[in-house]
């Protein structure tokens, strides 16, 4: 993997750490601590989704081939689609009340996990 494409999976990488980390907050901060929340779909949810989605979109193929390619240890392709699909999870379920807690704080530790060990295998 060469240098640009490098720092560009750091870049996405380190985005949607930050990205899992928001909608972390905004579960338990907002959503699960306000009786009154309703999510606003237009104003909220739809463009955290998007901006998931998009990062999302371009990180899964540059992990894929990191991982395909460079063979770090405790990271396999099957864990980069999981992830990429648990994001999609955080990215709606996080603005919903019904969304079981213990479940939803699962999925974004799993996330945060790979990511994690993505990002120590690009830095090695």
């Amino acid at each position: 993997m060469n240098e640009v494409n490098r720092s560009q999976l750091i870049t996405l990488t380190e985005e949607l750490r930050r990205l899992n980390k928001e909608a972390e907050k905004m579960y338990v901060e907002t959503v699960r601590a306000d009786e009154d929340y309703k999510p606003d779909f237009y104003g909220v949810v739809k463009p955290f989704a998007e901006s998931v989605d998009r990062v999302r979109s371009e990180w899964l193929p540059l992990a894929k081939n990191f991982v395909q390619n460079e063979k770090p240890m405790h990271l396999h392709p099957s864990q980069l689609q999981q992830t990429e699909e648990n994001l999609e999870i955080v990215a709606i379920k996080t603005f919903y009340k019904e969304t079981g807690r213990k479940r939803q704080m699962e999925t974004y530790k799993s996330v945060e996990y790979v990511l994690k060990q993505l990002i120590d295998a690009l830095q090695q």
